[in-house]
């Protein structure tokens, strides 16, 4: 733990980032163990389908915090599921007349089959 006492009486402070070397194999990988779409990655990273496309092509780099968070949904596979979720809904253009018609379980990774309830997921569906 930061003792902010301690840093607020320094001169000098260091904040230093890890330096997470992510490939387009990796980022592939992930995404093919996770069952998720571009779409899907995208939006869990925060990013662009566009973006993702070009990290599996090899284009253009992953760095900073995407190859960060990368790293730490890997390696912590119960992060991901407070990440994604999915849940379908009807109803009209105005979002207060949204109602849940199926809430499913779904099953996010076959390394540890955790399942999660589709309500919990932050997409929607129009059907």
């Amino acid at each position: 733990m930061i003792n902010i006492d301690k840093l607020l009486e320094s001169k000098r402070i260091e904040v230093k980032i890890p330096n997470i070397k992510i490939d387009k194999y990796y980022v592939k990988q992930f995404r093919i163990n996770n069952k998720l779409t571009q779409i899907a990655l995208a939006n869990i990273l925060g990013v662009t389908k566009k973006t993702i496309e070009k990290w599996e092509q090899g284009t253009n780099n992953i760095n900073g915090s995407s190859a960060v968070l990368l790293r730490l949904l890997n390696d912590n596979p119960d992060l991901l599921s407070q990440l994604y979720s999915v849940k379908v809904v009807k109803g009209k253009d105005d979002e207060n007349e949204y109602q849940t018609i199926e809430s499913k379980v779904i099953t996010l990774t076959p390394k540890n089959s955790k399942k999660i309830p589709v309500a919990h997921l932050p997409f929607v569906a129009m059907i």
